[in-house]
């Protein structure tokens, strides 16, 4: 159990380490922007969707399915898009809180019937809860997803011609 603990503790702490890195990588688009070098894209990666800028797909923000951070500031120059990226990390919020909970119940619950060569009720409770709540994150992710696009689309709205 206590090394289940630690685990987590360690996976938490690699992914916030991970994701302030970027976040600390964030850059506002120059005053003299083209489709080419400032529209914004998504990319997925291991922890999340990140959001892209340019040919070059430099990464400026990434919305965490563990640990979301604040993707918004990419969004200031645009008050429509600011508001849904604002939805997206919302809603994230939420999927994130279920899928770290999911976890951690389905691996307390498996850990609990491997250390006690039992599978009593309630570790199967665990177990059932956590598989329960991931299942329940996934459309709430992909709505996150869903909200983030659509702040990506409202943004690149200004080089429209």
């Amino acid at each position: 159990m206590l090394s289940m603990l630690r685990f987590s503790f360690y996976a938490a702490v690699i992914a916030l380490a991970a994701s302030s890195s970027v976040a600390a990588a964030q850059r506002q688009a120059p005053a003299n922007c083209t489709y080419q070098t400032c529209a914004l894209g998504l990319a997925p990666v291991w922890d999340g969707l990140a959001v892209t800028r340019g040919d070059s797909e430099q990464r400026v923000a990434t919305l965490g399915f563990f640990l979301p951070g604040d993707v918004s500031s990419v969004f200031e120059g645009d008050p429509e898009a600011l508001e849904a990226a604002r939805a997206a990390v919302r809603v994230r919020q939420i999927g994130a809180a279920l899928t770290d909970g999911g976890l951690l119940l389905a691996a307390t619950g498996i850990a609990r019937a491997l250390f006690r060569r039992d599978w009593d009720k309630l570790s199967t409770a665990f177990t059932i809860g956590g598989a329960t709540a991931l299942g329940v994150s996934i459309p709430v992710q992909f709505a996150a997803d869903g909200e983030l696009s659509r702040a990506v689309w409202l943004y690149n709205r200004r080089f429209a011609r």
